[in-house]
């Protein structure tokens, strides 16, 4: 009986330890690194602010997740997303910080190829305002993490009215946050935590916006996000 409870035991641990997450609690400036790392990354989204997002939605745990969204940048791998099975979705959850962040480069480029997020990147790259709006590296990752339909919306109000407007995504969800109220909230923070991008510090720092924002709340990317491909290694 001795036996067969030790053998029990053995085994329950055994399987605890297969199934345990070998989670990482990262550095705002080892979100950046890995995004500049990141090969094929559009290079808008290669900034202190993509990193801050990365910290508020996850608070740099590798292994955070919730209903949809999975890992350092809540990648929604669920049924709303790219609908993998558990057990890749655990694979994923259960890598490093460098693979995570590979394994979100083509969700992250299918969003970048909106039109609101080109109409952003082209007035960021020309240092152009919108109707008097300052675009940010915040912005552009906001409109990246809140998916083509939301962001789409808001630029179009950025252009008609000089400001974003609502959170809408075509699904009946609005309200809350918009591109610009969260990415000036990714560029706060980007200004204050100790980051810096091929040598040059982030001084992307604007007011943080008071509409409902709160430091470590995880927002679901669009349900609309593009297939990615699992990593070779995580196959």
């Amino acid at each position: 009986m001795i036996r067969r409870l030790v053998a029990l035991l053995t085994s329950l641990i055994f399987l605890h330890a297969m199934t345990a997450f070998a989670c990482e609690t990262v550095t705002a400036q080892q979100v950046a690194d890995a995004l500049n790392n990141a090969q094929g990354l559009q290079s808008g989204l290669k900034s202190c602010s993509m990193a801050a997002m990365a910290m508020i939605e996850s608070g740099g745990n590798t292994c955070a997740h919730n209903a949809c969204c999975v890992g350092i940048l809540q990648l929604n791998l669920g049924p709303t997303g790219l609908g993998w099975s558990q057990g890749t979705i655990d694979a994923y959850r259960n890598a490093d910080l460098q693979t995570q962040v590979d394994g979100w480069v083509q969700t992250a480029n299918s969003n970048t190829s909106s039109w609101g997020y080109q109409t952003l990147l082209a007035s960021y790259s020309s240092n152009s305002p919108i109707d008097g709006y300052k675009v940010t590296g915040g912005t552009l990752a906001a409109c990246e993490q809140f998916g083509a339909v939301v962001c789409n919306h808001n630029v179009q109000s950025l252009q008609s009215t000089g400001g974003c407007g609502l959170y809408t995504d075509g699904a009946g969800h609005t309200g809350g946050q918009s591109v610009c109220s969260w990415g000036q909230h990714a560029d706060q923070q980007a200004a204050n935590q100790n980051c810096t991008l091929n040598g040059s510090k982030s001084n992307g720092g604007t007011s943080c916006p008071t509409n409902n924002t709160t430091p470590g709340t995880i927002i679901s990317p669009s349900p609309g996000n593009a297939p990615v491909s699992l990593p070779p290694n995580l196959a």
